[in-house]
This record gives structure tokens, sequence and C-alpha cells, in this order.
């Protein structure tokens, strides 16, 4: 009876806790992270998230499988591609080969990242995909409502500095203090956003840092 007991008061207790958690004034339909990337690709494997895959080199330059079709490229020439790796995942590539051997070809460019229909939620996250993307970002986030990609809710200016919601433990952060928040955007979709406070006033803070995103399809 108390085992019972205590299991309708813990469901009862996230409930709770699901009910207070920031939730956005106008539901978020997108989130957007752009993302300098580089990586190198072993011969035989294919880009990380992208149907393209390294050959070797060959007279002609490195050779390389997109989708399905055979191309030669020259150290400078682009490598883009876009498409969907996971649902509700838009990924767009724009890279450039920096050099190849017989062991990989290098890469270097940008990652946009879009996720739609975010809902975070704090969570495991998942670090194992090498689909990894580090982008900077900057917020502005007004009173009563999250940073993006969080349930970190800021809830005003106090003597000891902006007061959040939905951290754990002590709530207040002055300027230059960390903000970390790990959880997931959606199914497949995990970010750790590390970011530091650069201003405060009674209706806004500004953070700014790095968000990591991890795509585990």
């Amino acid at each position: 009876m108390r085992i019972r007991l205590w299991s309708v008061l813990s469901a009862l207790g996230l409930l709770l806790l699901s009910s207070l958690a920031c939730r956005p004034k106008e539901a978020v339909l997108e989130l957007v992270y752009l993302a300098p990337y580089k990586v190198g690709i072993e011969a035989g494997s294919e880009l990380p998230g992208a149907p393209i895959r390294y050959v070797g080199p060959s007279s002609k330059g490195a050779e390389v499988i997109i989708a399905g079709q055979r191309a030669f490229k020259q150290k400078g020439d682009s490598l883009d591609w876009h498409g969907t790796p996971i649902e509700g995942v838009r990924l767009d590539l724009a890279l450039r080969i920096l050099w190849f051997d017989e062991e990989a070809l290098h890469v270097i460019g940008k990652a946009r990242v879009a996720v739609r229909g975010p809902e975070p939620e704090a969570a495991l996250i998942r670090t194992d995909s090498p689909m990894k993307y580090d982008a900077p970002v900057f917020y502005t986030v007004p009173r009563g409502d999250c940073i993006p990609g969080t349930q970190i809710e800021y809830l005003g200016k106090t003597e000891e500095g902006a007061k959040l919601g939905g951290v754990e433990g002590y709530p207040y952060r002055k300027l230059a203090d960390s903000i970390l928040w790990e959880g997931r955007l959606r199914e497949g979709v995990f970010l750790r956003l590390n970011v530091r406070v650069l201003f405060i006033t009674e209706d806004s803070l500004r953070v700014g840092g790095v968000a990591t995103i991890w795509i585990a399809p």
C-alpha cells in the first residue's frame, strides 16, 4: 500500500513540475543554429548525416560518391548537401575541400541546423553521435520567457542578479556568470547550451555562448 501511494505521489510530482516548466508565450516553430564545421571523412566512409562517401584519391582528384553519383573534386572545390537526416531536422552543409590523401578527405565550412517544432525537456543527452555541431548563440530573453531551446525562464532583475526559473539549486546569476542546460529538443536531437550572462535589465536578459547539438538517428 505504501509503495503504491509513493508511486502515485511521484507521478503527481512529475506532473506538477511539468506544469510549472517555462512555456513560451508563442509556440516556437523552428530553432536555427549556424555552426562552423570541420571534419575528416575516412576513405570508404560517409560524411556524417549526408549521403556523400569518400572513395579515395585518384589521378583526377578526390573521388566521391554523392547520392549515388560519382564525382571528382580538387582542393578548394565545394562539397554541399541539403536534406533531412531525421524527421523534423533540416541540415544544410556548405563545405570546401581542404586536402585529401589515401586515408581521409578533409573539409571545412558551415552547417545550418534547423529543428522544427522543438519541445525542450531536461534529459540525459547522447553525445556519441558523429553528427555534432557547435554553434555560437546570442539571445535576448524577455522577462517571463525561456532561453530558446531550454526550460530556463528569466524571472527578473534582483539585488543578487538575474533570477532564473527552471534551474536546479541557486537561481541567481550575475554578469559573466554561466548558465548550463542539457536536454532534448525533440526525438533524436540533443542540446547542451553553455552561455554566460552579458546584460541584465528589468525587462530582459542578454546571454551568449555555445550551443552544441547532437543528432542521433
